[in-house]
């Protein structure tokens, strides 16, 4: 798999896991065991740098926890409806 396609599957695999879940939100460590849970093997740093495409394409947003510095994500409307067209 060429590294190309490896970031477009990361990217579409989070997707796919905070949409499943939208209701709720996901710390990246969260998405990445979930994604590689399924059997995927993303590190830590792919999962991130996919997440942060999907919030800045609007598809997820990313929330800090109010008493600290995690970030939390959730898909947002547009990213349930890319994830359903694709």
């Amino acid at each position: 798999m060429s590294d190309q396609s490896r970031k477009e599957e990361c990217r579409s695999e989070a997707l796919r896991f905070l949409v499943e879940r939208v209701k709720l939100r996901h710390s990246a460590e969260t998405v990445r065991r979930g994604v590689n849970r399924v059997g995927f093997d993303f590190t830590q740093e792919e999962i991130e740098d996919a997440l942060t495409l999907l919030t800045g394409m609007g598809l997820a947003v990313g929330t800090p926890y109010e008493l600290g510095s995690t970030l939390y994500y959730q898909a947002t409307s547009a990213g349930v409806l890319a994830h359903e067209r694709s």
